[in-house]
Order: structure tokens, then sequence, then C-alpha cells
């Protein structure tokens, strides 16, 4: 009697152990974690979808491309889909440790970027946090100049032309205006009073040598090019209607004037009109209120500034006169090449920006032209002054536009997102 007990006791505190046995197992959490990637560019992908067969659960991937999640049972049939990616099922049997999984863009959308994706914009800087202020590109990298609206913080990035980060500066101590490449090939930050020359130490920007930004502006801010024996210079009239070029010699000091360009109508217009000509050149507001609406439209719209500009392309220096689309060739001793008429007024593609956009890579000069908010870029061949069309940007109004080793860049603000300009990048 006392054996059969002894048993049935053995057997019951024995099925009370492997009941709880199985309820620990089944209450054990198999912990899975890794990030998805893009199998041809190995780019993060975010917003993936993640599920199991059989099952309710589902999960995506985070900006990051990663995912981290506890299941309780394995094994399981793990499914990744993503939109314009081929579904892929893995087979998950125990645990592991952190997983990479590449997916395959499907044939559909592999099409559809040999089609579209050519001259499709991408962010190269994209941040929720910082904005872009300003940006300057040169030996194919790239300064970012960022504020943070928030706590009112800005501080510099050097990006390379792929887009990875190679340096940055501590938090700014001032704010900053701008960034500003000189004749020389120096950058250089600029506040409200001062300008600094930013320098590499190891993976750090730095800043040093602080220059009066109005010496700086008469100065350093008038060189457009330079060359071992010249450096050459734009200056403007006291109305800026007229823009003379010119250069000096480094050796001898000596000044030569190669070149200007005027807007006759705009000059003849001014002195027949002596309120204009006071508005014109007074620096400060008007004290009766009466007449600040008539200043601001003389200052601002009516008399803008003659925008002509000298480039140097290769060993050829261009000066484009943006008040009658004259195009003039120089050598680099500064000698007259030649003269070419651009057929700005008969393009009928919108508003003539007069803006010029110099690829110094490629040796490559372009203009735009906008309508509706939507810029489109044109080349300028500079043999016969024939423009022809390169693209259109898809975002309207884009901003501080630089084209470089065939991409244009610009800044746009994204709807909805705050002052939150962000940098693109699109191939020409």
């Amino acid at each position: 009697m006392y054996s059969d007990m002894n048993i049935r006791t053995k057997h019951t505190i024995l099925s009370l152990i492997l009941m709880t046995m199985s309820m620990v197992l089944s209450a054990q959490k198999y912990h899975v974690e890794g990030e998805i990637l893009d199998k041809a560019t190995f780019t993060s992908m975010s917003n993936v979808n993640i599920s199991f067969t059989g099952s309710r659960l589902g999960f995506t991937t985070d900006e990051k491309g990663r995912f981290s999640f506890d299941l309780d049972t394995l094994p399981v049939n793990m499914i990744i889909s993503h939109v314009g990616y081929k579904t892929k099922r893995i087979w998950l049997d125990k645990p592991s440790g952190r997983i990479a999984i590449l997916l395959e863009s499907s044939a559909t959308m592999l099409r559809e970027v040999e089609i579209r994706g050519i001259n499709e914009p991408r962010p190269f800087f994209k941040d929720d946090k910082y904005a872009v202020l300003d940006y300057q590109i040169d030996n194919d990298l790239v300064y970012l100049l960022i504020f943070r609206f928030h706590i009112a913080k800005s501080l510099l990035l050097c990006k390379t032309f792929s887009g990875d980060t190679i340096a940055s500066s501590a938090i700014l101590p001032f704010t900053p205006v701008e960034l500003f490449l000189d004749c020389l090939g120096c950058l250089h930050l600029l506040s409200l009073d001062s300008a600094y020359q930013v320098y590499f130490d190891r993976d750090t920007l730095k800043l040093c040598y602080a220059f009066d930004i109005q010496k700086f502006d008469a100065t350093v801010r008038k060189c457009v090019a330079s060359t071992d024996k010249r450096m050459f210079f734009r200056e403007e009239s006291w109305h800026q209607q007229t823009v003379r070029f010119f250069y000096v010699d480094r050796n001898t000091k000596e000044r030569m004037y190669m070149a200007s360009a005027s807007d006759e109508e705009k000059i003849k217009m001014l002195y027949k009109n002596p309120m204009d000509y006071f508005f014109l050149i007074t620096d400060s507001i008007p004290d009766n209120f009466d007449y600040l609406p008539e200043y601001v439209y003389v200052k601002k719209i009516l008399y803008k500034p003659n925008a002509s500009v000298m480039h140097r392309i290769g060993d050829t220096l261009c000066v484009f006169s943006t008040t009658d689309g004259i195009l003039e060739l120089y050598n680099l001793s500064g000698g007259f090449i030649n003269k070419q008429v651009m057929p700005i007024k008969e393009m009928g593609e919108g508003l003539w920006t007069k803006e010029i956009y110099i690829d110094p890579v490629a040796k490559l000069s372009y203009t735009s032209f906008t309508r509706n908010g939507i810029l489109t870029l044109f080349r300028i061949d500079l043999n016969s002054g024939v423009v022809s069309r390169a693209l259109s940007t898809i975002h309207a109004f884009p901003q501080k536009l630089k084209v470089y080793h065939d991409h244009l860049f610009y800044l746009y603000d994204v709807p909805g997102e705050g002052d939150n300009k962000h940098l693109f990048k699109q191939k020409l």
C-alpha cells in the first residue's frame, strides 16, 4: 500500500514538474534583432514589413533599417516584404546574434529606376533637428552650415561627395550668416561682424584668422578668379547698375580693366528721376512713413543690382552680362578671345533668373529659368552661346543652387516640417 502511494505521489510530483517546465518553456522569449539593407546599394531600408506565417504578429524597421522583437516560440517562418522589392522568407529555428538581411529589387522596380531614377533628386543632408543654412562644395567635399532653431545652436559639417561625414566643428559661439569660398580656394565662415577661415584638424573643423567683415567684403569678396600671376576682381558702381572687371598683377601690382556690363536703361531712368536717385544713395530708412513704400520699391525692386559675373572655366575667363545676355571670353592673361550672344529673350521658358552656375569639374556653365516655382536648368555652349535644356527640378522654389561634377545641389524647405531646409542632390 505504501509502495503504491509512494509511486502515485512521485508520479503526481513528476507531472507537476513537467507541467511547470512546460509553462516555463512556453513563457520563454526568443530575442531577434538585426538590420535590413538594399542588396544593390547596402543602404538601410526603413518601414520594411516583418510578419510570421500563421501569426498575427507584425513589425516594421525603424528609420535606420533596424528591427528588434521577442518571439514566444521557435522555429518560425519570418516573411520580409517591401514595395518594389522581392518578398523574402527566412526560417528561424534557433536564437542567433544580430542578423543582416538583404532585399533585392523586383524587376519592375529596376525598370523604374532606369527610366525615372536617373534625374531623381535625393536627400544629401536631411535631419529632423538641424536645418541647412548654407553650403559650399570644393575638391569633392561638401561643407554644410547647419542650425538647430529650437535651441539656437549651429555647427559645421564636412561630407564626402557620396555623403559620408568626415569632420565637424564644435558648437559655434556666435550666430553664423553664410559660408564663402574665395578665389584662392579658401573657405570662410562669416558672421555679422567677422570672417573666419575654416581649416581641418584631423576630423575636426576649426576657425582661425578672424577678419573684419567690412574689410573682407571690400577685398576678399570682390576677387572672382586667380592664377599664379594675376587676381581678377569684380566691382560695382555706386548705383550697382554697372559692373566692371579688372585684374591686378601679383608682382607689379598693376591694375588693368578688362570688361564692363551696364544696364543703360536703368541708369537713364535713374538720372531722370531725382527721388529715385535720392532713395538709392540713402542708407537709412526715411523718417516720413509716407515715403517708405516708394523707398522699398526703388531699393529692392526697381533698381536691382546688376548680376553680371566673371567665372574661370578651365583656361578661360568668362564674363556673363545679365543685362543683355552677352558672353565674352578672355584668356588667363586678360586678353579678349571672343564674344557671343545668348538667345535669352527668345527662349520663352519663363522668367530668366539671371543666375550663372559653373561646374568646375566638368568645366561647363549653366543658367536657369523659372515658371510657377519650377526651375529649369540650361547648359550654355561657350563657343556659340547656344543654351540647351538640362533638367527641371521636381521641387518648387529650390534655393542656393550649385552645380558640381554633373550634379545639381540645392536647398529645399520640405512642407509641413517647419524651418528645416534639406540639401538635395540631383544627377544631370
